[in-house]
């Protein structure tokens, strides 16, 4: 679409061959009429991307925020952190026959880079739906890594479909991070990946799934 001023006649308004003109908000623009579908059908090979595609997106889409934390560095002018994640996940987390295709989260990455991982990471449920996620912090000289890098925590809930996560709270020299999650996760089964970030939200690296933990309920209150 291309805008244009207004000539001793005023805009231009109305169609022409295949160009419209019309008036908006006090803008005068062109535009091409949309191409004519003559019939063209859809391959199965279009099909399957963008079921695929579709897929990826769904999964992405609640933590996109998380994913340009965790590809910022990677990110380029027209890809945001967020479009690399999803590309990760279409190229690489997509299983299934088409069209009954879905997302394993054992393959999903929510950050990367070439920052050093945590040592030894794990993760367990602790009473009152909370996850302790630790991991040892074996920085030293000559390796790409800071006390001060900032962790990623995240907990993926199929059965809810829905997500918490954590970018902010704990640094790679805490060695603990505790996770809240919602009452109403008790008992569900959660996937959960930890992955750094530099303090200044620069290089990342490439995230760990440490699995699958199940949500404890309320510590049952003593007699």
């Amino acid at each position: 679409m291309g805008s244009f001023n207004r000539g001793i006649h005023g805009g231009f308004s109305g169609k022409v061959g295949n160009v419209v003109g019309a008036h908006w908000r006090g803008i005068d623009y062109m535009r091409s009429l949309p191409r004519v579908n003559k019939g063209r059908p859809v391959t199965e090979e279009q099909l399957m991307h963008r079921v695929r595609f579709a897929a990826a997106v769904v999964f992405a889409k609640p933590i996109s925020y998380v994913f340009n934390v965790g590809y910022g560095k990677l990110a380029k002018q027209k890809l945001t952190g967020y479009n690399l994640a999803v590309r990760q996940i279409y190229k690489e987390a997509i299983i299934g026959e088409h069209p009954d295709v879905s997302v394993d989260p054992a393959l999903v990455r929510i950050s990367e880079g070439d920052l050093v991982r945590p040592r030894n990471p794990a993760v367990e449920a602790l009473p009152g739906q909370v996850l302790r996620l630790s991991w040892v912090d074996h920085t030293r000289p000559g390796i790409k890594a800071d006390h001060s890098d900032r962790v990623i925590a995240v907990a993926y809930n199929p059965a809810k479909a829905e997500y918490q996560y954590d970018t902010a709270t704990a640094e790679r020299l805490d060695e603990e991070l505790l996770l809240e999650l919602p009452d109403y996760f008790a008992g569900d089964e959660v996937h959960v990946y930890l992955g750094m970030v530099g303090k200044t939200g620069g290089n990342a690296c490439n995230s760990l799934y440490l699995g699958t933990v199940t949500v404890a309920a309320d510590a049952e209150p003593e007699p």
